[in-house]
């Protein structure tokens, strides 16, 4: 009998350590969510269409990819020797309720970017992390691109917010995503903590834990939600880049990367703790003695 309640007793506190496991892996998950650019990934080529030109030399091709602030993306002509880099960063000017994905490098540079996507003011060009070395006939192409962009520029505001990210979703977007690392990191404390001692608040024990992972769940699936939602409406062909407000190219593809669903794992990993848990507890219910396997607590705490 002493071997039966000492079993269920390291049974009981491995599940704390096994929820506390999953949640950790749930902390890991969100954080590489956040700190990744891969919420979305597109890829095009240049939009021929408008120019009148069928020259198939005169073609390039775009990657990009992007998350919650930064971001990247690489285009490559039929005669670039090499793709040309850019970084992107999320650019979000005070009081104008909108979101420019800029390949500007300093704040500056941002709001020229911005201006002049926004409101048709001096002309700004994107320019790439790297030098790449092209034919001559290639620069023929770059220069007479650049014509072709300033001719677009426009003296009076003309684009709306539909061509550009709805700050409002992507700052709540932000913000539930980290209430929901911020809760992981508080279940993850409570498994832990209630391996080593057993504590006298109810909210510090499994059913704190019970909490911590249902807030976990519900703002992982608002923050899902709201980027769904924000992708479905407008990045799925509006990527918020200079490329596609100026209709320079047209995206064959855009989904939404690993960053995206590494929230849903993160999810499920809440979900599993809440499970090791409940199945602590069941052993607990279901012990088949009115006193066994009493826990012994350190001083100022209870038994349960």
């Amino acid at each position: 009998m002493g071997i039966l309640v000492k079993n269920k007793f390291l049974v009981k506190r491995g599940m704390f350590i096994l929820a506390g496991v999953f949640s950790a892996l749930g902390i890991i998950f969100s954080s590489i969510a956040m700190g990744t650019d891969y919420w979305i990934v597109s890829e095009g080529s240049q939009n021929t269409s408008g120019s009148g030109s069928t020259d198939l030399s005169f073609e390039s091709n775009i990657k990009i990819n992007y998350g919650l602030f930064n971001g990247r993306k690489t285009t490559k002509g039929q005669l670039d020797l090499a793709p040309v880099p850019y970084s992107l960063t999320v650019f979000c000017p005070g009081g104008e309720g909108v979101c420019l994905v800029s390949c500007g490098t300093t704040e500056v540079e941002q709001k020229q970017e911005f201006d002049y996507l926004r409101f048709g003011e001096t002309v700004y060009r994107c320019q790439g992390t790297t030098k790449v070395l092209k034919t001559s006939r290639s620069r023929l192409v770059q220069l007479a691109s650049d014509i072709s962009v300033k001719e677009t520029a426009r003296s009076v505001p003309v684009r709306g917010n539909d061509q550009f990210m709805d700050y409002g979703l992507w700052v709540t977007t932000l913000i539930f995503l980290s209430l929901m690392l911020s809760f992981q990191v508080i279940s993850a404390g409570l498994c832990f903590f209630n391996t080593v001692t057993i504590p006298i608040e109810m909210l510090v024990g499994p059913m704190g834990i019970y909490l911590a992972n249902g807030v976990v769940g519900l703002t992982g699936l608002i923050t899902l939600s709201l980027w769904g939602d924000l992708f479905s409406s407008k990045l799925s062909s509006e990527l918020a880049i200079q490329e596609t407000i100026l209709d320079i190219y047209l995206m064959s593809s855009s989904n939404l990367g690993y960053s995206y669903w590494f929230v849903l794992c993160s999810l499920i990993f809440a979900i599993a703790s809440s499970v090791c848990i409940r199945f602590r507890n069941s052993l607990r219910k279901f012990s088949n003695q009115n006193v066994v396997g009493v826990e012994s607590s350190t001083p100022g705490g209870m038994l349960y």
